[in-house]
C-alpha cells in the first residue's frame, strides 16, 4: 500500500513539473503581454506643457517644444518616452507625464484680462513740487489684441505649470543679503550680524560673473579645463552645515549667461562680436554666452544640481537674459547668436527657466530669476528676452532689481527717483503685483532693494539705514514681506535691517 501511494505521489509530481515546463513560454509571454500593455501609448499624442527634448534620458538639452505640439511616440523606457515631431530633426526624450491625448491650448490671458500700460495724466509736480514735463501712471486697460503678436514674444506659455512648497524644503518670508565670493571669508561675522537683525537668508555666489565657483565642482572642472579657477571654499560640507545650524536659508546665485571662464574655454558657445572676432563683452569687459546655446544651458543646470545636492534651498539665476543696449549692433548684423532653433529671445529665456524648473523640482529645490526692474513696468521684453509674465509663469520666485538709482528722471513723476526710494518702490510694487494677476500661478515676488549708493548720479542720495527702511516699508505696505538686499561689496548698514 505504501509503495502504491509513493508511485501515485511521484506520478503527480512528475506531471506537475511537466505541465510547468511545457507551458513556461506561454506563462512568460503572458507576463510580457501584460507588461507591454501597461507600457503602451497611442502612436501620436500632444504635449501638455512647454518642454525641452534631451539627447538621451540623462543627456544634454536640445530644442524646446510648445504646449499642444503633436508628437509621435517612438520608444518607451520606464517613465521616459522617445518622441519626434513632423520636423524630422526634432527627436528626443521627454518624461511621460508631459504627454496627453487631449490637445491643450495655451491660455490667451491678455485677450480677456486687462493689460498694464502707461496712461498720461495732467502734468503735476513731483515730491516737493518738483516739476516734470509729463507724468504717466500705470493702469490696467482693456485690450483687443494678442500681446504675443504685438510685442513679438513668440510661442511663450502663459498656461500655468505645476508649482509647490516642498515638505522637506519649507520656505517662509525671507530677508536676504548678498554675500560675494570674497565675503565668504567673513561668513562668521555675517551670521552674528544676521542674528541681531531680521536677516534669515544669504544669497551666495555659486558661480560669479567671472565664472569662479563656490565649491569644488566636477562639472566646472570638466567643462572649463585650464580656465577652471580654484573654488572659494575648500571644504564645502562643514561650511553649509554651519549655515544650516544657524537657520540660514541658502540661495545659490548663478551668473548664467555672463561667464568669463566658460567663454574663454568654450569659444563656440558665445555671442560672437564680428567687430573683433571674439565673444561680445559688456562695458565691464566680461564676455557673454549665447542663451540659445544648449551646452551653456547644460553647464548651468548641472552646476545648479550640484549646489542642490550640497544643501542649497533655492537656485537664483542671475543674468538670465541677453545683453542690453545692443540694438544698433544687431541692426548692423555685428552680433552672431547662433540661433539654431529659430527662437525669439523671450521664448528661449522662458524655455531655459522651465527646463531648470523641471530638473530642480526633482530635488525639491526652488528656482528664482533676477530680472531688470524695468521689466516689471514694460510691455515688451526690452530686447533682452525678459518679459514679466513669461518668466513669472515658470519660476517659483521672481526677483526684480528695483533699484531707485536705475530709473530715469521722471519715472512715476519723480524728478530724481534715486532721491525717493519709498515712492519709487511703492509705485513699482503696485505695478508688478498687478502684472502677476495676469497669471493663474505666478511666481512669488521677492524684490531686490538697493543697499548701495550711486555716486554716478547727479545729486544722488547716500543709501544707509533710513533708505533701507523706506524701501522695506514700501514693499510691506503692498503685502510683500520678503526682500533681498544688493551691495556688490557685501557691506551693509545693519541698523536698517532690524
Amino acid at each position: 500500500m505504501r509503495k502504491i501511494k509513493m508511485i501515485i505521489f511521484s506520478s503527480i509530481l512528475i506531471m506537475t513539473f511537466f505541465f510547468i515546463f511545457k507551458n513556461k513560454d506561454d506563462l512568460f509571454s503572458k507576463k510580457e503581454i501584460v507588461s507591454k500593455k501597461e507600457a503602451t501609448l497611442p502612436a501620436t499624442m500632444y504635449l501638455s506643457e512647454l518642454i525641452t527634448l534631451r539627447s538621451s534620458i540623462h543627456g544634454k538639452p536640445k530644442n524646446s517644444l510648445t504646449i499642444g505640439t503633436l508628437v509621435n511616440v517612438l520608444k518607451i523606457k520606464e517613465n521616459w518616452v522617445y518622441i519626434s515631431t513632423n520636423n524630422s530633426d526634432y527627436k528626443g526624450w521627454i518624461e511621460k507625464k508631459y504627454l496627453t491625448e487631449i490637445k491643450l491650448e495655451d491660455k490667451e490671458i491678455f485677450e480677456t484680462i486687462k493689460v498694464l500700460t502707461s496712461v498720461p495724466v495732467s502734468t503735476q509736480g513731483g515730491e516737493n513740487n518738483e516739476k516734470v514735463e509729463q507724468k504717466f501712471i500705470k493702469k490696467m486697460i482693456d485690450t483687443d489684441f494678442n500681446i504675443k503678436e504685438l510685442y513679438q514674444l513668440g510661442d511663450v506659455q502663459f498656461k500655468s505649470i505645476h508649482k509647490q512648497i516642498y515638505k522637506n524644503n519649507p520656505k517662509e518670508d525671507i530677508k536676504a543679503i548678498y554675500i560675494s565670493l570674497n565675503g565668504m571669508y567673513h561668513v562668521d561675522d555675517y551670521i552674528k550680524l544676521a542674528k541681531k537683525t531680521n536677516i534669515n537668508a544669504f544669497v551666495l555666489d555659486v558661480k560669479n560673473d567671472h565664472g569662479r565657483v563656490l565649491f569644488d565642482s566636477p562639472i566646472a572642472r570638466k567643462t572649463l579645463g585650464d580656465s577652471y579657477i580654484r573654488s572659494r571654499i575648500k571644504e564645502i560640507e562643514p561650511f553649509i552645515k554651519k549655515l544650516k545650524k544657524n537657520n540660514i536659508y541658502l540661495i545659490g546665485r548663478i551668473s548664467t549667461f555672463k561667464d568669463e571662464a566658460y567663454a574663454v574655454s568654450n569659444k563656440n558657445d558665445v555671442i560672437l562680436d564680428k567687430r573683433y572676432n571674439r565673444a561680445y563683452q559688456s562695458s565691464d569687459k566680461i564676455p557673454w554666452l549665447s542663451p540659445y546655446n544648449r551646452n551653456a544651458w547644460h553647464y548651468n543646470i548641472e552646476l545648479a544640481k550640484e549646489a542642490a545636492d550640497i544643501g542649497f534651498n533655492e537656485i537664483l539665476f542671475d543674468y538670465v537674459r541677453f545683453p542690453d543696449r545692443v540694438q544698433n549692433l544687431e541692426k548692423k548684423s555685428k552680433l552672431v547668436y547662433n540661433n539654431t532653433y529659430s527662437e525669439t529671445k523671450p521664448e528661449v529665456i522662458q524655455s531655459f527657466l522651465k527646463y531648470a524648473h523641471d530638473v530642480l523640482a526633482k530635488k525639491e529645490v526652488y528656482i528664482a530669476a533676477s530680472v531688470f526692474g524695468q521689466i516689471g513696468i514694460s510691455k515688451t521684453d526690452e530686447n533682452i528676452g525678459q518679459h514679466w509674465e513669461s518668466i513669472s509663469n515658470v519660476v517659483d520666485f521672481i526677483n526684480p532689481m528695483a533699484y531707485p538709482s536705475h530709473y530715469a528722471y521722471g519715472t512715476y513723476g519723480l524728478k530724481n527717483p534715486d532721491n525717493n526710494p519709498f515712492l519709487l518702490l511703492n509705485n513699482y510694487t503696485k505695478d508688478v503685483v498687478l502684472r502677476n494677476k495676469n497669471l493663474e500661478s505666478p511666481a512669488v515676488i521677492e524684490t531686490w532693494i538697493q543697499g548701495f549708493s550711486a555716486p554716478w548720479i547727479r545729486n544722488h542720495r547716500s543709501y544707509r539705514t533710513k533708505e533701507l527702511k523706506e524701501q522695506i516699508k514700501a514693499l510691506e505696505i503692498e503685502g510683500l514681506n520678503s526682500y533681498l538686499v544688493w551691495n556688490a561689496s557685501s557691506r551693509y548698514y545693519w541698523d536698517g535691517l532690524k
